[in-house]
């Protein structure tokens, strides 16, 4: 029975079909493997190159070719030439969703070592599991000749020698299955690794994640007490504005009402002025000048206003008093043009 691989280059080395003959241990298996150059290739433009390998288990002989279709083969390795598989050591991670061929296996012959490499490490535990396989089976091969040779004659086997055979060949499944258990082990050993990977890298994009919110929220915090800072900054000028305002306004409405108070005094003095004025006997200037600064100073000091208006008052009363002294008749009609000065305090005297 053969199994044939696809007969692209670079696409899945195998196909699964009903049995596969590296596990019944008949007929041939065939797929596409990945084959590490010798150290004294002519052309090495690239370290590895793709051959069609089959391991044909009714003629007990490994070989392969360039091609499925291919005729010329590579000389066969036989059974009891095979020295032992061994697999590689896991390949580094690679890129997720590639078909590189990276999980290896040394296939070990009499001659030389191939360094072949497949697209899982299943396969290439069932390559190891199956080559060993074959190198059991090419001792046992081995013995049977050894035995003939010893006779001296070709016989058919006893029952003795058909039990020996069948004790050997139960070895060989036994030591098969031990094979593809490990294996199996090794496959779930790797499944782990790669289930604790990713769950290790959730882990840490979760640690990355809530790091980020955590940031995202202090941000948000600071963002909002400065905004808090700034409004409570903003609402003590605005009070402060206020009450300054309010002082003016206060002290606007204060020297309102004093201004209103004085003309309502200067108002009601008016008129009792006025009256003094006309009610004033023709008395001497000096005298007259002397009671009438005297009057205007205990008003200065009760008002405590300006003075400038009472003096000229005070100019006004005395050019009244000199024209009456100037009509015929008057007397002291010279005294009349100096009069004696009045210094009032505040006052700004003008000659």
């Amino acid at each position: 029975m053969d199994h044939h691989g696809p007969h692209g280059h670079h696409e899945s080395h195998r196909v699964r079909q009903v049995k596969d003959a590296r596990e019944t241990r008949q007929g041939r298996y065939s797929a596409w493997l990945k084959k590490a150059k010798s150290r004294d290739a002519c052309f090495k433009l690239q370290s590895h190159v793709m051959r069609y390998f089959t391991i044909d288990f009714d003629a007990r002989i490994i070989f392969y070719s360039h091609s499925v279709l291919q005729k010329k083969v590579s000389p066969p390795i036989p059974f009891m030439d095979i020295r032992g598989a061994e697999e590689l050591p896991l390949p580094m991670k690679h890129a997720k969703g590639t078909t590189a061929m990276n999980f290896g296996f040394v296939l070990h012959t009499k001659l030389r070592s191939f360094e072949l490499y497949t697209s899982s490490s299943a396969d290439a535990a069932e390559w190891a599991f199956a080559l060993n396989v074959a190198m059991l089976m090419g001792k046992l091969k081995c013995l049977e000749r050894l035995k003939v040779l010893q006779d001296g004659q070709e016989h058919l086997p006893t029952d003795v020698e058909k039990e020996e055979e069948e004790e050997a060949l139960k070895q060989v499944e036994e030591a098969a299955a031990r094979l593809q258990e490990d294996a199996k082990r090794k496959e779930l050993r790797l499944l782990q690794i790669q289930l604790r990977a990713k769950d290790e890298v959730a882990a840490f994009r979760k640690e990355e994640e809530e790091a980020a919110e955590k940031k995202k929220q202090e941000q948000a915090a600071a963002e909002q007490k400065q905004v808090l800072e700034k409004q409570a900054e903003d609402l003590q000028m605005l009070q402060l504005q206020l009450l300054i305002q309010e002082e003016e306004l206060t002290a606007r409405k204060e020297e309102e009402e004093k201004a209103a108070q004085k003309k309502k005094e200067e108002e009601a003095s008016a008129p009792r002025k006025q009256q003094a004025a006309k009610d004033l006997p023709a008395f001497e200037p000096s005298v007259l000048v002397e009671a009438l600064a005297m009057l205007l100073a205990s008003e200065v000091v009760e008002s405590n206003g300006n003075t400038t208006a009472e003096w000229k008052e005070i100019q006004r009363l005395e050019e009244i008093q000199r024209a009456r002294s100037k009509q015929p008749g008057t007397k002291h009609e010279a005294t009349c043009l100096n009069p004696p000065m009045v210094v009032v305090p505040g006052a700004s005297v003008n000659a």
